[in-house]
């Protein structure tokens, strides 16, 4: 990812056909191929959706943030299992949006009575820069040029 403008980061999309786009993070990153599911005239689900891939972003960030408290407060963490479900409904104009994310974390750690590990159950969340982000809505300007 690269720093533009006023901006930190820049991620560039290429086309490559149909609903295929080509994501490209820069040159440290491996690129990404996003498509459309099959219920899509023309997508061929051979890689994740828009949609797939911000319900990850959270469970990413959530996990992250939790493993990061843990570590701080130098709580053992042996193992960590994230599942995310999200839904999606229309609204009431008939367009598709996600209306719900739920991130359940499955941590296994040497204490879980562990005062610190409480502690980082109750604050995790606010380290999370996607999750805080998505619940507080982001700001989207968008231009065709």
């Amino acid at each position: 990812m690269s720093e533009t403008g006023n901006f930190e980061y820049e991620i560039n999309l290429i086309k490559k056909d149909h609903y295929k786009f080509e994501v490209d993070f820069g040159e440290e990153i491996p690129k990404l191929l996003m498509d459309e599911s099959t219920e899509v005239p023309g997508g061929e689900g051979k890689g994740p959706q828009a949609s797939f891939l911000l319900a990850a972003a959270v469970g990413n960030c959530l996990s992250a943030s939790f493993t990061f408290c843990l570590s701080k407060k130098k709580v053992n963490l042996v193992s960590l299992k994230t599942k995310v479900r999200f839904k999606r409904e229309r609204n009431e104009e008939g367009f598709r949006r996600i209306s719900k994310i739920d991130v359940d974390l499955f941590p296994e750690v040497e204490n879980e009575n562990d005062k610190d590990f409480e502690r980082c159950v109750e604050i995790f969340k606010n380290y999370c820069i996607v999750s805080m982000s998505v619940e507080q809505g982001i700001s989207i300007d968008v231009t065709v040029k």
